[in-house]
């Protein structure tokens, strides 16, 4: 699925730091987490300025069956299980720059959704590094703020061989790990490429991709569908029910915060205000994905 690539996202690794500031405050979680999302980034992945604000209902209850314009609430077909993680290797002086090129000419698909991991890491390390930096400045928790520099600098130093040449493998990697069913695959491929540049019947398999991920309730995968760019063709009733679910999954506290704030900046992109029908619709598929969860 070649495609050319662009500005990548911070992958899994911005909810750690999500995890590790919850005693630094919501107002700086929620600063952070939009900052350094898994949302879709670049030319391809730009909100619509005319998206539709709402503020969502965000208890996933029941209330009419799901709209039949919409897609069924059944339970999707079970993806593939990813392959087990490779032991990580030792990364010295080397950087990431030659893991990245073994994992591309390799077939190992764990192996490669690292290589996009580490790409998308070096993607926003100097940001990232930038906002600890100055939340430091600002008295939050200032040894644990230079702790996160101190980890900052030695990933900066890691990133040093990775070239244009390497980001530009990052699609592809992307893909081989969507194909071998690895959550938040399709949605770190759909952030790297232009839909246009992709056939109809690719786009398409982006779109069952994100759906897939999202729909087994797997968390970044939720958020990364629901704001993804409107040419990937998702409807506003997954978007919402997306989001909806969320908000609603247990063991995410900072959940709720980080969906308003998607709102609050219009980073879901509907194409209309929402029908109470479509509300109502959105509230039963997210429960049904909740219930999904819950039995994993």
């Amino acid at each position: 699925m070649p495609a050319a690539a662009r500005r990548p996202s911070a992958g899994t690794d911005a909810l750690r730091w999500v995890f590790i500031l919850v005693a630094v405050g919501a107002a700086a979680i929620v600063g952070l987490w939009l900052k350094f999302s898994p949302a879709p980034a670049g030319p391809a992945a730009k909100i619509d300025e005319n998206a539709v604000t709402v503020t969502l209902p965000v208890a996933a209850s029941a209330v009419l069956p799901y709209a039949a314009s919409s897609r069924p609430t059944s339970a999707p077909a079970a993806p593939r299980v990813a392959p087990a993680k490779p032991l990580a290797p030792r990364i010295g002086s080397e950087g990431y720059g030659p893991h990245i090129e073994r994992a591309l000419v390799g077939n190992d698909a764990a192996a490669g959704w690292e290589a996009v991991r580490w790409l998308r890491l070096c993607a926003s390390n100097e940001a990232r590094r930038h906002s600890f930096e100055t939340l430091r400045n600002q008295g939050v928790s200032p040894e644990m703020m230079t702790q996160m520099m101190v980890e900052s600098d030695a990933e900066a130093r890691r990133c040093q061989t990775v070239t244009a040449q390497h980001r530009a493998m990052l699609p592809e990697l992307a893909a081989r790990a969507m194909r071998a069913g690895v959550p938040e695959a399709a949605s770190a491929f759909a952030a790297a490429t232009f839909a246009d540049d992709l056939s109809a019947a690719q786009r398409q398999q982006v779109a069952e991709a994100m759906r897939r991920d999202a729909l087994a309730g797997h968390h970044l995968s939720l958020v990364n569908a629901a704001t993804s760019h409107p040419a990937w063709g998702l409807s506003d009733v997954e978007r919402l029910s997306f989001l909806m679910a969320y908000a609603e999954l247990p063991g995410h506290p900072e959940a709720r915060g980080i969906v308003q704030s998607l709102l609050d900046q219009r980073a879901l992109p509907l194409s209309a205000v929402p029908t109470p029908e479509q509300l109502a619709a959105a509230k039963q598929a997210a429960q049904s994905i909740l219930q999904r969860a819950a039995r994993r």
